[in-house]
């Protein structure tokens, strides 16, 4: 761990160290207060506003392209998809059941991934399903021996590469199965619950487990390759990002806030830094753990955390391009010389690249009633850029879109039930899956 980082995870421990040797509380006399106004230092995330700066700064996108898979959470092993192709009016084409959905025991947790004109899910108890994509067609459906376990923690996932599906679950069972029929080709226990998705890239599988491990196997065989460990960390948000790799660059985060960017041939520390600030009270706000996937893109990377901070790295040097105070259990979306990303407070924020200046905010529904403040809490997932527009999917049975130049509501498409993971786009085609294991089809 550098000194740097070390610094940084100090300064959340050493205000809670000093609180506690304040005395005035139980059985000790306390002065006078002084005279004057006094404001808390211990505030909320304050509200996201366009700096005035590049309020008129035009939104520009690069144009619309078409990508043929969705092969692991994020898209890809970069998580960088820019701009995809969708057409401009959509409606379903088909839906299908993918096996158990989200229960008080079990929760979905990944997002479909899609390749060889297949979509593959995997359910909450660990059945992996592929899907024709023109039509919906069951190809197969498969529960590896012994994934089964009901007890197993949520976790876990499902990636694409290379004629293989790489599965990764809550027991901390990893398997490869063959993505035309099912087969299962091998497996591994990690010892440890899976909380991510794997990501894979050139002969690099990678997952991180709940007590904060990153492994590295090998795609074809199963074998470890290395392995790196951040900070255990006690508490932590359902689910996980998983890493994000470039070439020879492997960034990973963990739920202590930590970020390790690594080599990806032998796991050894190239730099490290956390993506946290220590000025939060709410217990979500505790919380330090990075959810949403990091994104490398040209010579950023760009990771947001719950921890409260939005943050571009120099990839190479790990020196800080911007810092953002927001807070996002979601993954920042990279389009050009912008990025898009959805908070805590469900506002999706349009910043640029340069300087991380907010150029636009649009404001998401919150509470399902608004005029009540202890209603039920709304939750979103995305945003995705497609066919000129961001696409999010809610707690509140439907999808949204946004415009990408100006924040307005563009329209909304109502759902068969709530969805708590990201949308998918690949091959001119919208995926959505909802909490009780729908998997719905648009173009």
């Amino acid at each position: 761990m550098t000194a740097h980082l070390r610094a940084r995870l100090a300064g959340l421990v050493l205000p809670a160290m000093l609180l506690s040797a304040c005395s005035g509380y139980y059985g000790t006399s306390e002065e006078a207060p002084l005279p004057g106004e006094r404001k808390s230092v211990m505030l909320l995330d304050e509200r996201i506003v366009v700096d005035p700066r590049v309020a008129g700064v035009a939104v520009t996108l690069p144009a619309p392209r078409q990508n043929n898979a969705w092969a692991q959470a994020g898209g890809n092993a970069t998580h960088a998809m820019q701009h995809l192709d969708l057409g401009d009016s959509v409606g379903e084409v088909w839906r299908a059941g993918i096996g158990t959905g989200s229960s008080s025991s079990a929760r979905l947790l990944s997002a479909p991934v899609v390749a060889e004109r297949r979509v593959f899910t995997i359910d909450a108890e660990g059945s992996v399903s592929a899907f024709a994509a023109a039509d919906g067609d069951l190809a197969w459906r498969i529960t590896p021996e012994g994934l089964e376990d009901s007890d197993r923690l949520p976790g876990g996932g499902l990636a694409y590469s290379s004629g293989r599906i790489f599965i990764g679950t809550g027991s901390g069972v990893v398997a490869s199965l063959d993505a035309g029929t099912g087969a299962e080709l091998w497996r591994r226990s990690l010892l440890a619950p899976i909380r991510t998705p794997p990501a894979v890239s050139e002969g690099l599988l990678l997952f991180t487990t709940s007590d904060n491990q990153l492994i590295a196997l090998d795609p074809l065989t199963g074998g470890v390759l290395w392995q790196h460990a951040g900070l255990f960390e006690q508490a932590a948000i359902l689910g996980g990002a998983p890493a994000a790799i470039d070439g020879p660059l492997v960034v990973a985060t963990y739920s202590s806030g930590e970020v390790f960017a690594l080599s990806a041939s032998d796991g050894q520390e190239i730099w490290s830094d956390a993506v946290l600030r220590p000025r939060r009270t709410l217990a979500i706000g505790a919380i330090n753990d990075i959810t949403g996937a990091p994104v490398i893109d040209d010579e950023d990377v760009i990771i947001a955390g719950n921890g409260g901070e939005l943050v571009a790295f120099d990839r190479t040097s790990g020196a800080r391009r911007f810092d953002v105070n927001l807070t996002s259990r979601n993954s920042p979306w990279v389009a050009g010389d912008f990025v898009y990303l959805l908070t805590d407070r469900n506002e999706v924020v349009c910043l640029l690249r340069t300087g991380g200046r907010v150029r636009w905010v649009s404001p998401l529904e919150r509470l399902v009633d608004p005029d009540n403040p202890v209603s039920k809490r709304i939750f979103w997932a995305g945003p995705v850029l497609a066919g000129d527009r961001l696409i999010l999917a809610g707690s509140t049975a439907e999808a949204v879109t946004v415009s990408p130049y100006n924040g307005e509501i563009l329209g909304r498409i109502d759902l068969p039930g709530p969805v708590s993971v990201t949308p998918v786009v690949a091959d001119d085609s919208l995926y959505i899956l909802t909490d009780d294991g729908t998997l719905l089809a648009y173009r």
